[in-house]
This record gives structure tokens, C-alpha cells and sequence, in this order.
């Protein structure tokens, strides 16, 4: 069964927005296609400055087993913006689309 991933942060203090978004977009381009299991990738950003990714996976299984697994430069880099304290991640099956 299919699975949506939402995982929510906010930027390290003093990062750059505009950086983060263009490390962003590389990162969809060259890393997303690339990860197993994952069909779908969305970046929102609130007005409070709280970000969202919503990521669909073909599976719970790939989809908890997956996370930050990746170690490109791209993915460093993209981690690099993230406040880790503030990240958060919940797991929702479809149950119907």
C-alpha cells in the first residue's frame, strides 16, 4: 500500500532562503529520481517559515527504511539547511485516491 511521508522543519538560523531553495531544486532533479520507492516529492513552505515535504512512497516499508539514507554532495549540502531539532516525520497510508 502506498504511503505519504510528511516531514516538517524550519532552517538553521542565518541560512539563506534563496540557497536553500536553488540546493532544493538540485536535489529533486538529480536525488529524487534516484531513490527507491519514491514516486512523488513536494517542498511547501508555510509564511511562518515552517517547510513541508510531502513525499509518496510505494511502500511503509521503503518509506521508513528510506529517510536520510543518501550521501551524495547534493544530499549533504540539502541537509546542511535543516535544523535537525526541529524535524519532525509522519507516515499516513492511502487508503484511497
Amino acid at each position: 500500500m502506498a504511503v505519504i511521508k510528511i516531514e516538517r522543519f524550519r532552517l538553521n538560523d542565518g541560512m539563506d532562503e534563496g540557497a536553500f531553495r536553488a540546493v532544493n531544486e538540485r536535489f529533486q532533479r538529480e536525488v529524487a529520481p534516484t531513490l527507491p520507492g519514491l514516486t512523488r516529492r513536494e517542498v511547501t513552505r508555510a509564511p511562518n517559515g515552517e517547510w513541508v515535504l510531502v513525499l509518496r512512497y510505494t511502500d511503509m516499508e521503503i518509506a521508513t527504511n528510506t529517510g536520510m539514507k543518501n550521501t551524495s554532495d547534493t544530499a549533504r549540502a540539502l541537509l546542511s539547511f535543516i535544523n535537525m531539532s526541529t524535524l519532525s516525520a509522519v507516515f499516513h497510508e492511502i487508503i484511497s485516491e
